[in-house]
């Protein structure tokens, strides 16, 4: 993985490195294998970026797209197919924003890669693959907003995330905080 991150810095841009400790998490400790995924911010012809909302999250809660890379998976490779089969878009990958590293759960690790993306099409909602609700277009400004509205969800557990909505409120918030100010920071070659 390291000679790919070299690849994707060489190309894209140097991310932004963020390492974090988060207290015991119910979302990160059910996520079994898997320790990475893809993070979309997905920029529009207008200079906005597409969030998204499911059916069973609360009321008025829109992020940004994320997905799982599989194990043997290119990152690239996860980001397309995370464009195909969860949103239905073709993009042009600009930047890559940033690296985020968590550890939690006694020591345990979880990375998310944060690109730029240009998408000129409309989305277009995939179900039953990708059970979307609907999208919503968001300032960088706006991205700060939805961490503190993910941060404020409540501690009832979820049986669809099978996970507190409180951790993955918390877990999910960081990589809107780390994009928005990513987003606001100049290229580094």
């Amino acid at each position: 993985m390291q000679q790919e991150l070299r690849e994707l810095s060489l190309r894209y841009g140097q991310p932004l490195e963020v390492c974090y400790t988060l207290d015991a998490n119910t979302y990160l400790a059910t996520r079994g294998h898997q320790v990475s995924e893809v993070c979309l911010v997905l920029q529009r012809p207008g200079g906005r970026f597409l969030t998204l909302t499911k059916a069973f999250y609360p009321p008025g809660v829109y992020r940004l797209p994320t997905g799982r890379i599989e194990w043997a998976e290119s990152i690239t490779d996860a980001l397309h197919r995370e464009m195909e089969e969860g949103i239905g878009l073709e993009a042009t990958i600009l930047r890559y924003l940033a690296h985020l590293t968590y550890q939690h759960n006694e020591g345990r690790l979880f990375h998310s890669h944060v690109f730029l993306l240009a998408a000129e099409d409309t989305p277009r909602l995939k179900a039953p693959l990708e059970p979307i609700y609907s999208f919503r277009e968001v300032s960088a400004q706006e991205l700060l907003a939805i961490a503190q509205r993910l941060e404020q969800l409540p501690e009832a557990f979820s049986q669809e995330l099978s996970a507190t909505w409180a951790d993955w409120g918390r877990f999910r918030a960081i990589v809107h905080r780390v994009a928005a100010q990513a987003l606001s920071s100049p290229q580094t070659p």
